[in-house]
């Protein structure tokens, strides 16, 4: 996607947040306005320091390939920039050690490539090339208290910061406010309806250490044991990011509580089915407490089925859809639906001619739940496979995907082209669609047992149309 500036005088928006959502927002305004400003309720920081209100950043982050795509577009040469900071980057399946439930993912070549950095440090990074394009100017220590209506849409935001609270007029206001944000209730104070949510929870605990050395400690960028069901439900790995830093992760699911303590870490380190996570805590040397996170549900608040929806405000990112972090889709479907929003003000400018943003924001929240749809249904498919999830479970059709998703994680590690299409749809750069075509479903048939054979065979062409392209 070829950005080009087409702002007018004065125009000015609101980003609520400066996540990875805010920040790709941000960068998007600044193709349409003169003038964007994002609020931030946690203070400033001098550096890629943890933020209070993302408590979640403190733990390994994968942006897959498609965010990474995204972000390259919003922010060019950002993964050069990364990369000569410390933070390593190659192919995703040559420098992993992954255990995904039911198969290992082969260790090789797949074509893909992501950079490793930390969430902290690549949200740094991007601020920064907001800070110096002069138009963006970033507000902290801010509470959002509500949205301000007028007519038919959202005309600003009312806030409260050190000075007390106030009223800041905007031509355009995204919540990018991350899973806790409250959009339902201040679009419910404007008198608008509260939007159908759904909450799927597999009760998915993490704790997570920080250590610091040279990066010939381990051959590999990333080593993941994850949880396998019914009976597994323990995981963890490392990650390697900029300045010489280990994340080690550790995961317990189904009720499992990772460990806060040393010992119990430790413990639960050494019985992973990779001694390479245990050998790295062994040489390395700790840089940080051990932090622990729970609030991992996935929930999705539909907004997109509100017969009535303010003009000149959009919603995305976790206010909108969060995942399970266990799956690394919450960074990237943050920076699809920036890019999606990209999209959207584009034709709104070749529908209209002109400033008018009426129309646009039903019409985005109806394209951004289509972006989230299949990529919610992976997220709450893997997790029913415990049987303590809690939440509705999907319907038959999904089921049936389930099966065959099964089938075809045990075809992955024995046919190279499976497995390089796995990945592809896995980061995000091929749709589910891609999975059912006909070169890899045949594959998937033929190696199929008997029963599910038959069955996928009868279904398969219908699940083409049902997942979409």
């Amino acid at each position: 996607m070829t950005f080009t500036a087409t702002h007018g005088s004065g125009r000015h928006a609101i980003v609520i947040g400066g996540g990875i959502a805010g920040l790709s927002a941000a960068r998007v305004l600044t193709e349409h306005f003169d003038r964007i400003t994002v609020l931030e309720r946690d203070k400033p920081q001098s550096g890629a320091e943890h933020r209070a209100g993302v408590p979640q950043a403190r733990h390994v982050h994968i942006l897959l390939a498609g965010g990474e795509q995204g972000l390259e577009a919003l922010f060019p040469g950002l993964r050069e920039e990364l990369t000569a900071a410390g933070a390593p980057w190659g192919d995703y399946a040559g420098t992993s050690l992954i255990n995904f439930p039911i198969f290992r993912l082969p260790h090789s070549t797949s074509g893909v490539e992501v950079s490793f950095a930390s969430r902290p440090f690549r949200e740094y990074t991007m601020r920064c090339r907001l800070e110096r394009g002069g138009r963006v100017e970033f507000r902290h220590g801010v509470q959002v208290k509500g949205l301000v209506g007028e007519g038919h849409g959202v005309s600003g935001v009312k806030i409260r910061d050190s000075r007390g609270e106030d009223v800041l007029r905007a031509d355009f206001v995204v919540a990018a406010c991350g899973r806790e944000g409250r959009v339902d209730e201040w679009l419910a104070e404007l008198g608008y309806s509260t939007p159908r949510e759904e909450t799927v929870d597999a009760a998915l605990s993490y704790s997570t250490r920080w250590y610091r050395g040279p990066r010939s400690l381990s051959r590999y960028n990333l080593v993941v044991d994850l949880p396998t069901p019914p009976d597994l439900p323990r995981g963890g790995g490392f990650m390697s990011c900029e300045d010489g830093k280990w994340f080690v992760t550790l995961m317990g699911i189904a009720g499992e509580r990772a460990p806060l303590d040393e010992e119990g870490f430790n413990a639960w380190v050494r019985n992973l089915r990779f001694p390479e996570v245990w050998d790295l805590v062994q040489k390395a040397e700790p840089a940080s407490p051990i932090y622990g996170s729970a609030k991992t549900e996935n929930r999705h608040r539909h907004f997109e089925e509100l017969k009535r929806f303010p003009d000149r405000f959009v919603a995305l990112g976790d206010a909108v859809a969060s995942f399970n972090p266990m799956y690394g889709q919450g960074m990237t479907m943050a920076v699809l639906g920036a890019m999606e929003l990209a999209a959207c003000l584009a034709e709104q400018r070749e529908r209209i001619g002109g400033p008018s943003l009426v129309g646009l924001s039903r019409r985005f929240q109806r394209r951004l739940a289509r972006v989230l749809q299949s990529v919610w249904g992976m997220a709450i498919t893997e997790d029913f496979r415990w049987s303590a999830t809690r939440g509705e479970r999907p319907g038959g059709i999904s089921r049936v995907v389930g099966k065959y998703m099964d089938e075809l994680m045990n075809t992955v590690p024995d046919d190279e082209l499976v497995f390089q299409r796995f990945v592809r749809v896995q980061h995000l750069l091929d749709p589910v669609s891609a999975l059912l075509a006909p070169d890899v479903a045949g594959r998937v048939i033929e190696r199929a047992t008997r029963p599910v054979r038959a069955g996928v065979r009868e279904v398969v062409g219908g699940l083409v149309q049902q997942v979409g392209g």
